[in-house]
């Protein structure tokens, strides 16, 4: 091969991102200049439906005026729930947990191609979605809500019906992150997990998600940031691990789809051996795309370094050719070729008949997903009569959670509550300055006391919400994300979760209070 070449098979390998909602200097230098043809989108890019629409018509044009031969992949984290890349302009569906919740595996593929539908809407044909890490250790600091649950044919059902609706729809899916990331309390981002399970026990929990996408025909699968000591020996993370992704997944389990690995700056990567040495490394262990999603100088740095590695023959041309030819296939069948189409006919702001789809199914799903977990004093559903007093509390987590949305701490909770009960008197009480001995005082003529518990835990608060629970006040614990806060509540007699802080999250979950809604089952264990 000549380095000409060489470089042609990298920027098919390489997935990159770029910092802008417009297309920037770095941008055109990936397109044109390392001729790479796979994008990745974050909330960074996205302003509106519209402007992500114009967006990467550009990105497209580029692409073609640039000499590639079909068009650009471009993906994004499009989890739903709490991970939503491409939100504003696109009503937001619930994440897995909370799909999981509902029982019915048909919400999951439902979830899947209205998802299609909406990317597609504005010009995004991959999906790094879904999940399919099988959540049971509590702890788990990265996967959460994210995974539709514990048990592993429930997230084996609902991941592949998931990418089945994504895939039928053309929208390229990807099953993460492979073997597991469920049974963690470190995350990958910040540090390098490990995972000791011996072989019989992936092969019943956390490989089981995988190998029905897999016999499915998972378009893509992507690599964890772990070590897995029962099918490694040395102390290397999947993504890098030769004998995880070639003799495992390749050879054992028979996979034939494109790998890739999740993004090769996180600190499991970029902190040990260095961006650069890992996309290297990856490729040399099986994968096929390489992803590294923010800075150039690494971008930059990774695509120099593989290059001189075939050159210098450490990576074989075999190697580089056998993962290009994957990307380019699954390129060939499965996204549609804009390039011929003209900018005019490409993706344009999502249609009303998209937007009320798309409004309809989230509140049905977010219905039956909303779960009154317990109700042992039989206080739900309240009478809308009888609540005269409210008295709302939030804990500083939230805040953290909402942040990203640009509302205040209590906004979703304050204006369900209005909506649900517009004759009570409503009284917040924000406690991040810490509990008092005189709120319990205040609480002498409330009609009910709602206690917002976000994941993060804050001892005085939760025994405060006990103490009122046991004195016999009518309180309601609402899990405003990770139902598992609820195992530290067990005097509070009326506890309900919603899986996720989202504003039609949070309506459900107060609907529930007056019985509507609220049936949904928790799939996992407290």
């Amino acid at each position: 091969m000549t380095e000409a070449e060489i470089r042609e098979l990298v920027g098919e390998i390489i997935i990159a991102g770029f910092e802008g909602t417009e297309v920037t200097h770095h941008a055109q230098r990936l397109i044109r200049r390392h001729q790479v043809k796979n994008i990745i989108l974050f909330k960074r890019n996205v302003e509106s439906a519209g402007q992500l629409a114009g967006l990467n018509a550009a990105l497209q044009s580029i692409a073609k005026d640039s000499g590639h031969v079909g068009p650009l992949i471009i993906c994004t984290d499009q989890e739903n729930g709490i991970v939503r890349r491409v939100a504003p302009g696109l009503p937001g569906l619930p994440g897995n947990m909370a799909i999981g919740a509902t029982g019915n595996v048909r919400n999951a593929y439902e979830t899947g191609t209205l998802t299609a539908k909406q990317l597609l809407s504005v010009g995004v044909n991959m999906d790094l979605a879904p999940v399919l890490d099988v959540n049971n250790n509590p702890e788990n600091p990265v996967i959460g809500v994210r995974s539709y649950g514990e048990n592993p044919d429930l997230v084996a059902d609902f991941g592949t019906a998931m990418i089945r609706g994504l895939q039928e729809w053309g929208v390229i899916a990807c099953g993460k992150h492979f073997p597991g990331h469920g049974d963690t309390s470190v995350d990958s981002h910040l540090a390098l997990p490990e995972i000791a399970h011996d072989r019989k026990r992936l092969q019943e929990v956390e490989l089981k998600p995988f190998l029905k996408a897999m016999e499915f025909g998972v378009d893509v699968v992507m690599t964890a940031h772990i070590v897995f000591s029962s099918i490694e020996q040395e102390k290397i993370p999947a993504t890098l691990s030769k004998a995880v992704l070639t003799d495992f997944l390749r050879s054992e389990l028979k996979y034939e789809g494109v790998i890739t690995t999740d993004c090769l700056e996180m600190n499991a990567i970029s902190e040990t051996v260095g961006v650069a040495e890992g996309a290297v490394q990856a490729l040399l262990a099986g994968a096929d795309w390489l992803m590294i999603s923010h800075r150039l100088d690494r971008q930059e740095a990774a695509i120099e370094a593989i290059v001189k590695s075939v050159l210098d023959g450490r990576v074989p041309e075999t190697r580089l050719a056998e993962a290009a030819n994957r990307v380019r296939n699954l390129r060939r069948n499965r996204v549609a070729d804009v390039h011929h189409s003209g900018v005019e006919n490409g993706p344009s702001v999502p249609a009303k008949g998209l937007l009320d789809e798309s409004n309809e199914l989230q509140r049905r799903l977010c219905a039956e997903a909303a779960t009154v977990v317990v109700n042992s004093r039989g206080l739900v559903p309240l009478d809308h009569g009888e609540v005269k007093v409210i008295d709302l509390f939030i804990d500083s987590g939230v805040t953290r959670m909402s942040a990203s949305d640009n509302t205040s701490s209590s906004q979703f909770v304050v204006s369900a509550l209005q909506e649900t009960f517009p004759k009570a008197s409503l009284r917040v009480h924000n406690i991040a300055e810490g509990v008092t001995p005189s709120l319990a005082r205040e609480l002498a003529n409330t009609s009910l006391i709602v206690a917002g518990i976000s994941g993060r835990r804050n001892e005085d608060y939760l025994q405060f919400v006990n103490e009122i629970g046991r004195n016999g006040q009518p309180v309601v614990a609402l899990a405003l994300q990770s139902p598992y806060v609820l195992k530290d509540l067990s005097d509070v007699p009326t506890q309900v979760a919603i899986y996720e802080y989202t504003e039609w999250m949070v309506q459900a979950g107060i609907n529930a209070l007056v019985g509507r809604g609220g049936t949904g089952q928790l799939p996992i264990t407290l």
